[in-house]
């Protein structure tokens, strides 16, 4: 096993992020925001907002086979990756309803069975594990939903945290440098949040900022190479 002194450790030059909001608030436009190239693979039919952005590739998923039709996305993204800074998967929450739905298909109630809600929590884990392999900054959306957390002394309070399934979203959180909810003001600014409270969960392990913009989540330093990574 190799060790490596603290003193040696460089933070990642590749990012690999969450960001969540409700619909609408404009997390697919985010996409074309990024500096570089980016790919994105559009889940929820929500790309034509990208209309007009050069700096971007779109994928549209089979909804009739979304499995194969996203590690086919997976596929492509690894074997065109020097043409990309970064791949955006939009989104995760309606990626597990095209999922879940599938499998219906193949009952007589016409819903999913108990165990294909595990083995959904199994093929999203590794689902992102092996994105975040891509030598890009790796980009996941989801909507936004509240979840109650109850303290020691028995407070209980309601968190805003991306809508990914129960017994995984906190693995996945933890497994990502970045989680960020994207808000919009009353005066139409929109932005991230980068630093939680009991409200929402966010943290940035990236850099020091508490929130930027919308169009400043990746900061030129980490995507040095624009209109490719390599």
């Amino acid at each position: 096993m190799q060790t490596t002194n603290g003193a040696q450790i460089t933070k990642s030059k590749k990012a690999k992020i969450i960001i969540y909001s409700k619909p609408g608030n404009g997390k697919t436009t985010v996409a074309g925001l990024l500096p570089g190239k980016t790919l994105v693979l559009d889940i929820d039919g929500t790309s034509q907002v990208l209309s007009g952005y050069s700096n971007v590739d779109v994928a549209i998923i089979d909804g009739a086979k979304p499995h194969d039709s996203i590690l086919e996305f997976f596929g492509h993204a690894k074997a065109n990756i020097n043409n990309y800074d970064n791949i955006f998967i939009d989104n995760l929450t309606h990626y597990q309803k095209l999922w879940l739905l599938k499998k219906g298909e193949n009952t007589k109630s016409g819903m999913p069975e108990l165990k294909d809600y595990a083995l959904l929590d199994n093929h999203l884990l590794k689902l992102v594990e092996t994105f975040n392999t891509l030598d890009a900054n790796i980009i996941f959306t989801a909507w936004e939903t509240t979840r109650e957390i109850t303290e020691e002394n028995g407070t209980k309070y309601n968190q805003f945290i991306p809508d990914i399934r129960d017994k995984i979203v906190n693995h996945i959180m933890g497994i990502s440098h970045v989680v960020a909810q994207l808000v919009k003001k009353a005066d139409g600014t929109r932005g991230f949040m980068l630093e939680g409270n009991q409200s929402v969960f966010a943290k940035n392990h990236l850099d020091d900022r508490r929130g930027c913009l919308q169009n400043e989540l990746l900061m030129q330093s980490t995507n040095e190479n624009t209109g490719g990574n390599k």
